[in-house]
């Protein structure tokens, strides 16, 4: 970009930033927010091109916290640089509240006043909208509607459900529902939702009958006029790991990752694969008769491919059974031993030969009834009649996006890696029966993140409250694969609080260590936490990390004290923060309990929140497999899990619990942590560094 560019898109910026000084409303200059203006810009001016060296310097990762004004910090430069670079913005939110603020507030009020026109627009996956033609099925409004059925599911829909899809139709079609999920009709049930939605394998696209009032492709078709684009990490990461087209292309697009804290834990999600083995068995026995009928329209000249396809189901299903009664004799997994991991991603020999066995029929399978799919759309662009090949391309597609889960999951099985894939098999009750489910799942998201977002995307900046971790973003840098890019910048925003004249941080001394004797622990909460609320005028948060405890402590008060006592589970948390609220306006006390979704997403400014008590350190011990896969890996490679994954961790929560007591720049709130090793641990003084500059009362 040349020097007189960057100068227009400046002056812009600051054009801008003036119109919303003057009609925003309680808008207050913060420098914060002025210092990402300017980061923010330095970093979209790079904005590469898909052939340019990628060292990072188009990438920025941002803390801000609360107060700094981090949403209109990063959409008032995006949205300039947007139209002159003439690349789409893309939001990513880890929360549908901040989704909603951005398409309900802010960005509608930013459209009123910016001195350059842009339109917005909300984008959501393909499985959040309803097929019309799935729908019509299962509500028996088609003749091809048995075909189906049986297709797609085990057995043929309940008669009070078809009932049900055929008022949603009604609704459908008279206009009062607009075939999202979020707006689906009461009745639809998550179960029922499954059946009906629409998928990327089993949809026709603009051949479909139904095409011109598709939900789906009528969304499609009003975002692409849209210059800001509004998602979910979650929608992001899978359009990635998919290669789906729902949103722009990575090299075209200019990302900002908000609540950016999350993208790890998303990127290991939808990198993974699990599949269950006696259910893959009940589609495998019905598969081969839709090969049949998608084999009957096709030309002699397509081949032998439905007798493959005959013979790989065969040995699929044979090799299937033989592990389903190994698994089934050995007693590896039970009703009560739920989980059994593979050490170091290494399969017994018992499962590398049915992996060896199962694996290639599993790829080979779907290789093949992806090409009887190539040939149904081939034929039926060549075809007079394209309307004789819809049901059958439904069909195939919906089995493709089985045989592709079974291959990609088999693949994994088998795949060696460092740091290794964990590998484990689960039982799984389904209430009247079980099955056996394969999972595999990289153990850390970097690697991924790396080489399909961030050496593809024209530029990206990631922001949240909490993304350092005792003094530094090393951690976050690790876990995002941005340390693979020596010239990611990172930047922390100046915070509009005075934190030393606006908190008090306290951490009282406790008998019991929590990690030593759990029970003499919650024992003392129950004396401690009165004690420490003795002059509480207003409201408090108590912040628990065991619902067991919570209860315990609860259940141990005094009377005179339960009174202001709510208890997070007792009653919708809505009703709950409109019980504490009216309490606080009626000049009572109320002190909530609750446990970690009350630590992160909770926002009670001023007398809703004077003190945060938080009665143990978040520490969440590694017992899911991945969890014990990657500490399994650190300790092999003369790592230490506890220091690396463990106390990084616990910082970062420890962070955004503590974050629950200032919210605006006239609060005042006092934060306790009732756990010694705060003290008394090596990791405890790392811990209070990474902390804002409270006043110290040790």
């Amino acid at each position: 970009m040349s020097r007189a560019e960057l100068k227009e898109i400046q002056a812009k910026i600051q054009e801008f930033y003036e119109a919303v000084q003057h009609s925003w409303p309680g808008f207050k200059p913060r420098l914060g927010q002025e210092q990402m203006f300017e980061e923010i810009t330095q970093t979209l001016n790079l904005a590469k091109d898909p052939k340019d060296d990628r060292q990072g310097d188009n990438l920025l990762v941002i803390e801000g916290k609360t107060g700094v004004g981090k949403t209109l910090g990063y959409l008032i430069p995006a949205i300039i640089f947007s139209k002159l670079l003439q690349r789409r913005v893309i939001i990513s939110t880890a929360t549908i509240a901040l989704q909603e603020q951005l398409m309900n507030k802010d960005l509608p009020a930013l459209s009123k006043i910016s001195p350059v026109e842009f339109h917005y627009g909300l984008a959501k996956g393909r499985g959040r909208y309803v097929c019309n033609i799935r729908l019509e099925q299962i509500s028996g409004k088609t003749k091809q509607s048995a075909l189906f059925e049986d297709a797609n599911w085990d057995g043929p829909p309940k008669e009070q459900d078809k009932d049900r899809f055929a008022d949603a139709l009604i609704a459908l079609n008279d206009g009062s529902w607009n075939g999202e999920k979020d707006t689906a009709p009461s009745e639809v049930t998550d179960t029922m939702w499954s059946r009906i939605a629409a998928e990327r394998s089993s949809c026709l696209g603009r051949h479909c009958q139904r095409f011109n009032v598709c939900p789906y492709f009528n969304a499609r078709r009003d975002l692409v006029k849209a210059d800001v684009i509004i998602a979910n990490h979650d929608l992001v990461i899978s359009t990635i790991a998919s290669g789906s087209k729902i949103l722009p292309d990575a090299t075209e697009t200019l990302y900002v990752f908000d609540e950016a804290h999350n993208l790890p834990s998303v990127g290991i999600k939808h990198f993974a694969s699990s599949v269950g083995l006696i259910a893959s068995t009940r589609w495998l026995e019905k598969i081969m008769a839709a090969v049949l009928r998608a084999d009957a329209l096709l030309p002699d000249s397509s081949g032998n491919i439905a007798e493959e396809v005959h013979e790989i189901v065969e040995s699929l299903i044979m090799h299937t059974r033989e592990m389903i009664n190994s698994l089934r004799m050995a007693n590896l997994v039970s009703h009560d031993n739920t989980i059994q991991r593979f050490k170091n991603g290494e399969l017994s020999q018992e499962f590398i030969s049915y992996a060896e066995v199962i694996g290639p029929l599993a790829i080979g399978l779907n290789n093949r009834v992806a090409k009887i799919l190539q040939q149904l759309n081939d034929q039926r662009n060549n075809s007079i009649d394209k309307e004789s090949f819809s049901p059958s391309i439904l069909e195939i597609g919906s089995y493709q996006s089985k045989t592709e889960n079974l291959s990609n999951t088999w693949h994994l099985m088998q795949a060696e890696a460092d740091p290794p894939i964990a590998k484990w098999l689960e039982w799984q009750d389904l209430g009247a029966s079980f099955d056996f489910k394969l999972h595999a799942s990289p153990i850390s998201a970097a690697q991924n993140l790396a080489q399909t977002l961030w050496t593809k995307s024209s530029a990206a900046i990631l922001t949240s409250a909490t993304l350092r971790t005792m003094g530094d973003f090393q951690y976050f840098l690790r876990q995002t694969g941005l340390n693979w890019f020596p010239k990611t910048r990172t930047f922390e925003a100046e915070s509009p609080f005075n934190y030393e004249e606006q908190g008090i941080f306290s951490v009282p001394d406790m008998l019991e260590c929590p990690s030593a004797n759990a029970e003499g622990h919650t024992q003392e909460l129950s004396e401690a936490i009165p004690r420490e609320l003795t002059d509480l005028k207003h409201g408090a948060l108590v912040l628990f990390t065991s619902k067991k405890q919570m209860k315990q402590v609860y259940e141990n008060l005094p009377d005179d004290f339960l009174k202001d006592v709510l208890m997070q589970g007792d009653q919708t948390r809505s009703k709950l923060i409109a019980n504490h609220e009216k309490r606080i306006e009626n000049n009572q006390r109320s002190i909530l309990f609750g446990m970690q979704s009350f630590g992160e997403g909770m926002d009670l400014p001023g007398k809703l929140c004077e003190v945060v008590v938080i009665t143990k350190l978040p520490f969440a011990p590694p017992d899911s497999p991945v969890e014990e896969a990657k500490a399994e890996w650190l300790e092999k490679n003369q790592g230490n899990p506890f220091y690396e994954i463990s106390v990084p961790a616990v910082a970062l929560k420890l962070q955004q619990w503590v974050g629950r007591g200032i919210r605006t720049e006239t609060d005042k709130a006092k934060i306790v942590v009732l756990d010694k090793r705060l003290k008394t641990k090596p990791y405890g003084k790392k811990l209070i560094a990474g902390l804002p500059p409270f006043k110290r009362l040790m």
